[in-house]
């Protein structure tokens, strides 16, 4: 990354040229984005030398454990609509519980890395996680166990699924398994808007679901979604308005994704709201929950005080700079591994086969299922930690100097400042905090940021994509006039 900070015309001007631009999850797996993963071949016998290191010096990250399914039931249009992650079409129990089998034997190849972690969340995510019968629950969380002895008493332990798919007595194995919290993909409590996605859920199961969840003393966070065809600023606040009448303590509330070849970006992209009906959208929501008392500890949660069986929830980002440690288990799973104590290139973030036959093939065969990765730099690094801190909307210098021994201000001072000029943040020797519309506009802000490096990154990928366009060299034969 360039020592030199952008200029000030240039960081304005992207600003006005981007505004306008829809703010979507941009972020979600960090920093770079995986187009740039390219090395198809990663050290995990380097990556698991590299953790003993850590731990033996002290300098061990606490992990995260994320673990997918693949399978989501079938809808029409397929894939809710808008699904942009891989799945696989539901096949029925005997093909989830085979592919469960999987999972455990990955999980084992990772026992010697992970021996003295500690544990501080997991997320069983998917995929719909909650297509499993109840007595799989029980044997997740011991596979859990058995990689991670020792979990940390605040670990955030969730369950994602939809809500018509949830009965009590899965809900009660959740809860004796050890898990701690579901996390529902309501998308849309309004039964008319939802039902262009072609799901079958209706209002009567969300409540259900937490009703049970309730009853069992877990945790339940709800995901709903602003930006949908035909939603208004109306429809939308009275699907907040519902779920804070229910005792939501917990709900996720963000933008529409929409891209690929979707029914939504195919056939309902005319419905969308305007990107300027968006940032309404946001902003009615934000206040709206504000004025109900909840806290917005991100761009997208909202929390409000009082849920008995809470823990410190936070879905997509830490807001620990020095926590950048994360297993990804299970098809299409990420991990990211990394220490600013490491020498360059020992970073990494890779992904799990997005084919589920590779994704088998690779285990029966006593390999590591990784489909290709990305190695980060010491600059790369900071990036990754800074797109996670910003999710938070506080980024905390004195960590960054500790961790990166750098002050994130003065690296990136012109795009403080002119965020700040625009009353999207607030500047302290302490922190640095998004205010106002700054928390909706955090993907734009992520990529100014990293503007230079995607840039370098981008030549770098045109540069191979051209060497491996040339021709091989032909070597002479012996004896020839060449």
């Amino acid at each position: 990354m360039p020592a030199t900070v952008l200029s000030p015309d240039h960081v304005n001007d992207y600003l006005d040229s981007h505004l306008t631009e829809r703010q979507v999850n941009k972020i979600q797996h960090g920093f770079p984005s995986p187009r740039y993963w390219n090395e198809l071949s990663v050290p995990l016998d380097e990556v698991g030398a590299d953790r003993r290191h850590l731990r033996a010096t002290g300098e061990q990250s606490h992990v995260f454990l994320y673990v997918g399914v693949p399978y989501c039931i079938q809808t029409d249009p397929g894939k809710c609509g808008y699904c942009l992650f891989p799945v696989e079409e539901f096949q029925g129990n005997a093909a989830l519980e085979d592919y469960y089998g999987y999972v455990e034997r990955e999980a084992e190849m990772y026992r010697e890395q992970m021996a003295g972690s500690v544990l501080v969340g997991a997320y069983f995510g998917g995929g719909t996680s909650n297509l499993y019968r109840a007595p799989v629950y029980h044997r997740l969380m011991d596979m859990v166990r058995r990689l991670f002895p020792e979990i940390d008493d605040g670990a955030d332990l969730t369950l994602e699924g939809i809500p018509q798919l949830f009965s009590r007595e899965k809900m009660a194995a959740i809860r004796d398994s050890g898990m701690n919290r579901i996390s529902m993909g309501v998308q849309q409590v309004n039964e008319r808007l939802n039902g262009f996605s072609g799901r079958k859920q209706t209002t009567k199961h969300v409540i259900q679901s937490l009703e049970w969840a309730r009853e069992l003393g877990l945790a339940a966070n709800v995901d709903i979604i602003f930006g949908w065809p035909q939603q208004t600023v109306d429809t939308m606040l009275e699907d907040l308005r519902t779920l804070v009448s229910w005792e939501v303590h917990d709900i996720t509330h963000y933008e529409l994704n929409v891209g690929g070849p979707t029914d939504f970006a195919l056939n309902r992209f005319h419905e969308l709201p305007s990107t300027l009906a968006n940032l309404e959208m946001y902003r009615a929501g934000r206040d709206f929950l504000l004025d109900q008392g909840y806290e917005q500890l991100s761009t997208y949660n909202f929390r409000r005080p009082g849920d008995p069986a809470v823990k410190d929830f936070r879905e997509g980002y830490t807001s620990r700079v020095e926590q950048v440690d994360s297993l990804g288990l299970g098809y299409a799973a990420i991990t990211f591994f990394g220490n600013p104590t490491l020498p360059s290139g020992r970073s990494w973030s890779f992904i799990n086969h997005r084919s589920l036959p590779q994704y088998k093939a690779a285990v029966d065969a006593g390999r590591f299922p990784v489909e290709r990765g990305f190695r980060h730099t010491p600059d790369d690094l900071l990036l990754l930690a800074l797109f996670r801190g910003l999710i938070s909307t506080r980024i905390d210098r004195a960590q960054y100097r500790t961790g990166f021994g750098v002050d994130v201000y003065e690296k990136f001072a012109t795009v403080w400042d002119a965020l700040a000029e625009r009353g999207y943040a607030e500047i302290t020797p302490e922190r640095i905090r998004l205010v106002g519309d700054g928390a909706f506009y955090v993907p734009m802000i992520s990529t100014l940021i990293a503007e230079e490096r995607y840039r370098e990154l981008r030549e770098e990928a045109a540069r191979r994509k051209q060497e491996s366009r040339r021709p091989a060299a032909v070597t002479p034969e012996a004896g020839s006039d060449g």
